[in-house]
C-alpha cells in the first residue's frame, strides 16, 4: 500500500538525510556479532542507520570471504548478503558489485563499468543507497527462514522522498521501491509534482492493464491498485483526500498548489500580448 500525505510522521520511520551521507573512516569500535533483534534497532527513530548497516555489511563481508577460505571456493555466499545485493541491483540497475575496501576503509561500487568510492556519487545516490542498504538488511535481518526476505511484510515512513533527487529520478523512486520491497506498505511525504504525478500513473497502468500497448515505456511501468493507495493534503483545516473515487486516480485539488509558477509566467504572458497588440 502507497498512502502519500503532506505532514512528518515520526513512527517507524525514515527521514532522509538533509546532509551528504557519511561512512566511518576507521573501524573502531565495530561489533563483532550480530542478533536477530537488530532489525529493530532504532525502528522508531526518524532516521536511516546507514552507519550501522554498513558496518554490517562489512562484518557480514568478512564472515562470507570466511566461508570461501574453508570451502575453497568463490562461489559460496551469504544469503543475508545477496539479499542485500539483490536489492541494489533492483534498485539501481547501473550498479553492481558493492563491496568493502580497507587501508583506506571506504564503500565502493561499479557504476557503469568503473569502480567508484559511494563518497563520489551524487546526494541522491549516496542517500538512497543508504536507504535500500537500510531497509534490506533489516528485512534479511528479521526473516532468515524466507525464501525471499525482500517479500517480507513492512511498514516504511519516509520523509520528503524527493529529497536530493534529480526530477527525472522522482517520477521513478516510489515505483522502484514499490518494485524492490514488493509486500512493503509505505507512507511517504513530498512536496513534488513528479512524486504525485508517477503515482497518477501507477494507477493509470493497473487500469489498462490486459489492453493492447505498443509502447515499451508504458509496458514497463509499475502498476498500483486504487485500492491500495490513499492520498491526502494537509491543510490548515486538516486532511484532505485526493483520491477521485470515480476515477480512481489522484483529483486536481493539487492543481493549484503545482501550478503557481505557471499561474505567473500567464500573467506576464498576458501583459506582454496585451502590449504588442
Amino acid at each position: 500500500m502507497v498512502m502519500l500525505v503532506d505532514i512528518l510522521v515520526k513512527f517507524s520511520g525514515r527521514t532522509l538525510p538533509k546532509h551528504p551521507v557519511h561512512l566511518p573512516s576507521t573501524r573502531k569500535g565495530f561489533p563483532k556479532r550480530h542478533h536477530r533483534f537488530e532489525a529493530l534497532f532504532n525502528a522508531l527513530n526518524a532516521h536511516s542507520r546507514f552507519k550501522s548497516a554498513y558496518i554490517w555489511f562489512y562484518n557480514k563481508e568478512n564472515e562470507e570471504r570466511r566461508l570461501q577460505k574453508e570451502q575453497r571456493s568463490f562461489d559460496v555466499t551469504l544469503k543475508e548478503l545477496d539479499v542485500v545485493r539483490k536489492a541494489i541491483s533492483t534498485m539501481f540497475p547501473d550498479i553492481s558489485e558493492p563491496h568493502i575496501e580497507v587501508n583506506p576503509l571506504r564503500f565502493l561500487i561499479k557504476h557503469q563499468n568503473e569502480v567508484m568510492n559511494i563518497e563520489q556519487m551524487s546526494d541522491g545516490y549516496k542517500t538512497l543507497l543508504g536507504v535500500v542498504i537500510d531497509l534490506s538488511s533489516r528485512l534479511a535481518i528479521a526473516n532468515p527462514h524466507l525464501i525471499d526476505p525482500l517479500s517480507a511484510e513492512a511498514i516504511v515512513m519516509i520523509d520528503e522522498v524527493d529529497l536530493h533527487l534529480h526530477p527525472s529520478w522522482q517520477q521513478r523512486v516510489m515505483g522502484d521501491l514499490m518494485n524492490t520491497f514488493k509486500n512493503t506498505q509505505f507512507i511517504v511525504t513530498t512536496h513534488s509534482p513528479y512524486i504525485v504525478e508517477s503515482i497518477n500513473n501507477y494507477l493509470k497502468r493497473k487500469q489498462i492493464e490486459g489492453l493492447p500497448i505498443q509502447d515499451d515505456y508504458i509496458k514497463q511501468t509499475f502498476m498500483l491498485n486504487a485500492n491500495e493507495t490513499e492520498a491526502y493534503l494537509m491543510t490548515e483545516q486538516g486532511e484532505m483526500s485526493l483520491m477521485d473515487s470515480e476515477l480512481h486516480l489522484f483529483n486536481d485539488k493539487l492543481l493549484e498548489n503545482f501550478n503557481t509558477m505557471n499561474q505567473l509566467y500567464d500573467k506576464m504572458r498576458d501583459i506582454e500580448w496585451v502590449n504588442k497588440s
